[in-house]
């Protein structure tokens, strides 16, 4: 079959060239078919898969995008791999000769000798008689083949085998269930809201757009609702939620009720999430129903970090409050006007409401909307026409978020109620019993929180009504007040020997609340009326009770004194009874008369000794000075009740009382220094003699300044003594003149009867 051309060079016969042309349409025909059907097949498989997802699991859109994305993205790959990557590659006579060798081992490599060499030039006349021999044996080899054994058919028949099946799988699905089939479409082509078919239907009240906003600490309950109307009611209901920290788990519903038909279709199951504290999201699923991304968010509660009262006091305090923050139970005066300045909320508020409870009664409500808020909506304020009671404010917040404080801020307000005037008085210079001439002398102060009015004595005779002497009107009303120069004079009152005189010092303050004014009074004082001569008698009894008294203090400090001199540095004490120094005292022998003394026990001893000094004179210094003051108290009497003379107020101040003053008040308190310095070297062998003479000089210039002081009581006594035998002398005269004075008239009487 191999001829000559014009230039008579062998070449491939007509047959052949068919052949391969043949081979390479087969070759193009395989490629598109395999790579097609096995598009298709995939696109079937990817409907199943798909639709298994999406009924089971109903994805968001975006997933299902990404789901229809990768099944577009295989596709491409398929087509890209079995078509685009094969079918457009070049098949030239020599790639299709090789496959035909490789197939049919016959042709014995002549076919694709004389392809490679037909298109070469031929060097002489051997090798084209060669060239034309090998032409004729691949003519004639040719006629042989069978083009579709060059083909592995398997491949292709199960790529097209999978795609008739899905492709009729498909088909049918779409007549058979076309219903389902058209909400595939909407949902995984067109990416739709649209839910599948459902036999249960659940609803969850409370949340807008899938979001719920709590306040962050709160309990949240969940409720969720089956349509009893549906064909199935689920027996069970499950909560899966997400925490914002990663957390994961379940929780089933409890069942509430049962559903009462027409009046109610739904049976309810609830959940209560317990102090949340972060963001949750959770689905909640019911048979074949499902409520997906639902979000609860904790948010911070509204509240008031800032609160302040304006205080307009009542008129008769004559004075302005500045403004009070607010610092737990606020104490007001009672009668003023408040206003709640709420200032500096943690959020932007829209609603307060204002519950008000006086005395445990709970009054009206009042609501501040938006319109009644501060400008900034994060203060308001609330006014309190008048505070009389004890009152608390409680203030519910309901922020923009609609969240609505778990507990209301709450204001106790107590109305504090003027008190009366506080009275810090005494009697001064006046005993039990007065005379009828005497000055009665109050001293101290008086108090009040919002300014006294008027001040006054009250006194009574015996039994008769209390009458009033003013002390002092205030018309500026001080909020306190010194009774420095205020006496209530008794000559003027007609007061008799052997009557009573009660006596109190009376205030009012300024309060125009309620009753009125209130009323404070002192101490009532009872006071025995008695003639200059029994408070004098009872006068120098108390003199004598003070100079017994001080006679033992002066036996004290020589005491004092001695255990001072007692304090030896010098040599050593004997532990034993019958070696213990001349003037020890049973006090300051040992407990075991046979121990053996030691440098120890003499150190306690002198340490003994010097603590007893020492209490001793803290304590006769206290007890003089109140001998001294007791003094004072007596000449006080004398000059009030004006039976005092002036070499007697000399005697009393400056023999007696003021040399007391000094002692206590000067020469005790050197004693106690020189005491305590002797105390703190005790130990020291060449400063502690010295330092125990200097207390020991101390304690006996006291012993000398006391002795003087009770030279004068005993003159004073002596003087008492001697002024009470002239008022016996003036007495005896006294009741002398009046036996004559009788005798005198009734001689006139019987002269007149004769």
């Amino acid at each position: 079959m191999a001829t000559l051309d014009h230039d008579d060079r062998p070449t491939l016969a007509p047959p052949a060239r068919t052949l391969l042309g043949a081979l390479r349409r087969r070759i193009r025909q395989y490629v598109w078919l395999e790579g097609s059907a096995a598009a298709v097949a995939w696109l079937g498989t990817a409907f199943w898969a798909t639709l298994a997802a999406d009924w089971f699991f109903e994805p968001s859109p975006p997933v299902r995008a990404v789901m229809l994305a990768a099944v577009a993205a295989v596709v491409v790959l398929i087509l890209f791999r079995m078509i685009g990557r094969r079918a457009f590659v070049p098949i030239t006579d020599s790639n299709a000769a090789t496959v035909l060798e490789r197939r049919f081992p016959q042709l014995n490599d002549s076919l694709l000798t004389v392809v490679e060499l037909g298109n070469r030039p031929v060097d002489d006349n051997l090798s084209e008689e060669m060239l034309a021999i090998t032409c004729r044996e691949a003519s004639a080899r040719v006629e042989e083949v069978e083009l579709r054994k060059v083909f592995n058919p398997r491949p292709l028949w199960l790529h097209c085998g999978a795609a008739t099946l899905l492709t009729i799988s498909v088909a049918m699905f779409a007549v058979l269930f076309s219903g389902a089939f058209g909400v595939w479409a909407n949902r995984v082509l067109a990416l739709s809201g649209d839910l599948w078919p459902r036999y249960s239907d659940i609803s969850v009240d409370g949340f807008t757009d899938g979001l719920r906003k709590v306040a962050r600490g709160s309990d949240v309950e969940i409720v969720a609702k089956a349509d009893t109307r549906m064909p199935r009611v689920p027996e069970k209901v499950e909560i899966r939620y997400r925490t914002e920290g990663g957390g994961r788990g379940r929780v089933t519903m409890d069942r509430h009720g049962i559903s009462r038909g027409e009046e109610d279709y739904y049976q309810e199951f609830s959940h209560t999430f317990r102090g949340v504290l972060s963001d949750i999201d959770f689905d909640v699923i019911g048979g074949d129903d499902r409520v997906s991304n639902l979000r609860i968010q904790a948010v911070d509660s509204p509240m008031i970090s800032r609160m302040t009262l304006d205080c307009e006091l009542p008129a008769y305090i004559r004075r302005r409050q500045p403004p009070l923050p607010v610092t737990g139970v606020m104490q007001i005066p009672m009668g003023s006007r408040v206003t709640v300045h709420a200032e500096e909320a943690n959020k932007e508020l829209v609603r307060v409401r204002v519950d008000k409870v006086v005395a445990d009664r709970s009054e009206t409500t009042e609501v501040l909307e938006t319109d009644k808020l501060n400008a900034d909506h994060r203060g308001f304020s609330h006014t309190l026409e008048r505070l009389d009671d004890n009152t608390t404010l409680l203030f519910t917040l309901t922020d923009v978020d609609g969240i609505t404080g778990r507990e209301p801020v709450r204001l106790v307000l107590v109305a504090a109620p003027d008190q009366p005037p506080q009275m810090a008085v005494q009697l001064d210079g006046i005993g039990a019993a007065i005379t009828p001439q005497a000055s009665v002398p109050v001293v101290g102060r008086i108090a009040d929180d919002y300014g006294i009015g008027r001040v006054w004595f009250e006194y009574a005779i015996d039994d008769r009504e209390p009458a009033g002497q003013p002390i002092a009107e205030l018309p500026r009303a001080p909020a306190a007040f010194n009774l420095d120069d205020a006496a209530l004079e008794v000559r003027p009152l007609g007061v008799k020997p052997g009557q009573k005189l009660l006596i109190t010092v009376r205030a009012v303050d300024l309060c125009d609340l309620g009753q009125g004014p209130n009323l404070a009074g002192s101490e009532r004082w009872l006071l025995e009326i008695v003639t200059p001569d029994q408070l004098r008698a009872m006068l120098e009894a108390r003199e004598l009770v003070l100079r017994q008294r001080f006679e033992r203090m002066l036996q004290e400090v020589a005491e004092t004194r001695d255990l001072l001199a007692r304090l030896d540095f010098e040599s050593d004490e004997s532990a034993n009874p019958a070696a213990a120094p001349a003037g020890s005292e049973p006090g300051d022998m040992p407990d075991n008369i046979d121990s053996v003394d030691t440098p120890e026990r003499r150190a306690a001893l002198r340490l003994l000794r010097v603590q007893s000094a020492l209490s001793n004179c803290r304590k006769n210094a206290q007890e003089v000075l109140g001998v001294a003051e007791a003094f004072d108290d007596i000449r006080k009497q004398l000059v009030n009740n004006r039976i005092d003379t002036e070499e007697l107020k000399k005697r009393i101040q400056e023999g007696i009382a003021r040399p007391l003053h000094e002692i206590a008040g000067e020469m005790f308190p050197e004693l106690e220094r020189r005491i305590e310095t002797l105390q703190a070297d005790l130990e020291s062998p060449k400063q502690g003699p010295a330092l125990r003479n200097r207390a020991q000089a101390q304690a006996d210039e006291i012993l000398l300044a006391m002795q003087k002081v009770r030279d004068r009581m005993l003159e004073l006594e002596s003087f008492n003594e001697a002024v009470e035998l002239l008022r016996k002398i003036v007495e005896m005269h006294k009741e002398l003149k009046e036996e004559t004075q009788r005798r005198h008239k009734q001689k006139i009487r019987d002269l007149l009867k004769e």
